[in-house]
């Protein structure tokens, strides 16, 4: 494992890459794209033992932090999703300039999902497969999870903490600033919509349902050989606090599943 800075030096990037521990014909290359607030906290042990085992299987695997988040530079409230985006092909380039390779795989967990699939639909010459891992697939739907578990922390109605306009307004999400400027280019986020641009090879890959799971697994059937393309695996969500643990559970067999599309 090497931890190093990428990016420029107006947006210095923490990374880290996982060279391939066994020799394999035609290894791969893939970025791993995190979830943002808490659930990159409770889901940090299971994307670090999903790049582990994908580095097991023989690939170059680099994970990295968004500008604002971790360890990389910048503040959270001067973050947006474009810039997010941005860090992404960043990531991408790095690995590539690593690796030697000319193509690279998009693995992401929630909104990591969502931003992937945004940069891949641009990029589908430099992307050879997108792996979606319970993505955020409605904006809007979303924001609905986090007024509800920020209100239910709080035990009490009307907690979704506002912030003041001097701060980036918006409101505080346990402990995380989720800006004006975040909000809005969250409420304005459509997976379904990008469906029939992804590249040919795109998997979702679930571990709860969600109401808008109907829309997008009935768009996926609508691509050439898109009745593969939704998978569900019950499972502990790895983004989610589990009581007895204190932290997001490991889904053994969903990293197990992920490991295999991508290999």
């Amino acid at each position: 494992m090497t931890p190093l800075f990428f990016g420029t030096s107006q947006r210095r990037l923490f990374g880290l890459y996982l060279p391939p521990r066994k020799r394999v014909p035609s290894p791969k290359s893939i970025v791993l794209c995190h979830p943002w607030g808490q659930e990159y906290l409770r889901a940090h042990r299971s994307m670090r033992q999903l790049g582990n085992l994908l580095a097991a299987a023989g690939h170059h695997v680099f994970r990295f932090d968004y500008f604002g988040t971790g360890d990389s530079a910048g503040d959270m409230v001067d973050a947006d999703l474009a810039g997010w985006e941005r860090d992404i092909e960043m990531a991408m380039q790095e690995l590539m300039d690593t690796s030697g390779a000319t193509r690279v795989s998009l693995a992401g967990l929630r909104l990591g999902s969502t931003l992937a699939a945004r940069v891949a639909v641009r990029h589908k010459r430099e992307v050879d497969m997108l792996a979606m891992w319970d993505p955020l697939v409605s904006g809007p739907e979303h924001l609905a999870e986090l007024i509800h578990d920020e209100c239910r922390h709080a035990r009490k109605a009307g907690a979704f903490l506002a912030r003041p306009e001097s701060e980036g307004g918006g409101h505080e999400v346990r402990g995380f600033p989720l800006t004006t400027q975040m909000e809005n280019d969250i409420r304005g986020l459509d997976l379904v919509q990008l469906v029939p641009s992804l590249p040919a090879r795109s998997v979702v890959v679930t571990s709860t349902p969600l109401q808008s799971h109907a829309a997008l697994q009935a768009a996926l059937a609508h691509r050439p050989g898109g009745e593969a393309a939704f998978e569900r695996i019950d499972s502990l969500c790895a983004w989610q606090n589990h009581q007895n643990l204190g932290a997001g559970a490991i889904p053994a067999r969903l990293l197990e599943r992920l490991v295999s599309l991508l290999s």
